[in-house]
């Protein structure tokens, strides 16, 4: 079964995560797909398949030569919940020629507000119908990773023992909450969850997310006059006192703060701010600022906000540059395939994140896609198939060093 057959095939199981639930994995369809993924790494006659089903993870090994380092792969089963996954329609574009495409009547894949469009050219890519995600973030990584595995289970060349798994609820920061790692024993390993084939990266943001909450008083606005407390005003002072560093004003290494949510009437007001930065120093200043802002606040109005801020995952550089082996081997295998290796910070965080934090280090590899989170979002058949490619030009890098 080759790459795209398998995409195909996943992409049609709905796995939307949600944040509006506390269980994990946080919705049900995320199970249908794994209990699929279960039967087909069973069907490849995988040494060790384990699914956990409460938890909704997924876990394989292939058995190989023990001279060989273990390896792992992981990407994750959820689509996010920006945009619903059910009832996809792929549409398959053979020889794209770089134009414009409409996805429906009403919705267009423009070549000037996605110019990365131009790197397929003449190549097969996969869009939607532009109601729904086509969910490649990360399904592309998943049947990339299931390729690979049935490469060599075919082929039967050497290779250490080979780790894979697939986990939930990653698009809302929960994939690694209860990942076993008795269960997978890989030396290091690789999440297949970003971008462009070639990539690597192995920095990601440091995270953490304010909740603030304001209790105002609600009086009858004919007699509101010095009783009157409006939560809604005070937490638009707030996101005025705020620098003006949003997602959508940065890039590379700049970090940010993401107005994420606000709910409010006169009487109580929530808001949801994203905090990232690359550094740490600038992390905890970030956290330190908006501590400042809500202090001056809260004298101003005799304490009526509450905060907390808590950290979500951090940035997995500094374990990964003592095992930068991981990433020299990466960026030749990538070579070997004839494509420029790209070393590229993530915007964002993986699993990958919490996976070095905890245990193993674990970068991030471009699985040939592009537009996560949106209508507009679209992968390359050829693309996908060199991803695959990279990964088995990794495991085989080790058994030649």
């Amino acid at each position: 079964m080759d790459v795209l057959e398998r995409f195909l095939k996943y992409i049609s199981i709905p796995t939307n995560s949600t944040n509006k639930s506390e269980s994990i994995p946080s919705t049900d369809s995320q199970k249908g797909l794994a209990e699929l993924l279960v039967k087909e790494l069973k069907q490849l006659n995988l040494d060790e398949v384990y699914y956990d089903e409460e938890h909704c993870y997924v876990y394989g090994v292939l058995k190989g030569n023990d001279l060989f380092p273990k390896i792992g792969f992981i990407s994750h089963l959820d689509t996010s919940e920006e945009v619903t996954d059910k009832n996809v329609k792929p549409r398959i574009i053979k020889n794209y020629d770089g134009k414009d495409i409409e996805l429906n009547k009403d919705i267009i894949l423009s070549i000037n507000n996605f110019p990365e469009l131009k790197n397929y050219i003449g190549k097969t890519i996969v869009t939607t119908d532009g109601t729904t995600l086509l969910g490649a973030d990360d399904k592309a990584g998943i049947a990339e990773i299931m390729a690979m595995l049935e490469y060599f289970v075919d082929t039967k060349e050497e290779h250490g023992d080979i780790y894979v798994a697939f986990t939930p609820d990653e698009e809302i920061g929960k994939g690694t909450d209860f990942f076993d790692f008795s269960r997978f024993k890989a030396d290091f390993a690789y999440t297949a969850d970003g971008s462009d084939v070639g990539e690597i990266s192995y920095e990601n943001f440091n995270a953490a997310t304010a909740k603030i909450k304001i209790e105002g008083i609600s009086t009858h606005t004919g007699s509101a006059k010095d009783k009157m407390v409006n939560s809604s005003l005070i937490a638009n002072e707030i996101i005025n006192l705020i620098p003006n560093e949003r997602p959508e004003n940065t890039e590379g290494y700049e970090g940010f703060y993401h107005l994420n949510f606000i709910n409010g009437s006169v009487s109580n007001t929530e808001i949801k701010y994203l905090i990232r930065d690359f550094d740490k120093t600038g992390f905890e200043n970030r956290k330190q600022n908006i501590k400042n802002i809500i202090g001056l606040l809260n004298e101003k109005y005799n304490g009526c906000i509450k905060l907390e801020i808590s950290d979500t995952y951090y940035n997995m550089k500094d374990k990964i540059v003592q095992n930068m082996h991981i990433i020299e081997n990466a960026k030749n295998a990538v070579k070997r395939l004839g494509i420029e290796p790209t070393i590229t910070a993530i915007r964002g965080g993986t699993d990958g994140a919490e996976i070095t934090k905890k245990a193993i280090p674990c970068p991030n590899l471009g699985i040939g896609a592009m537009n996560f989170h949106s209508i507009y979002e679209c992968a390359c058949v050829e693309d996908m198939q060199k991803a695959c490619e990279v990964m088995i030009e990794i495991i085989k890098e080790y058994t030649i060093n």
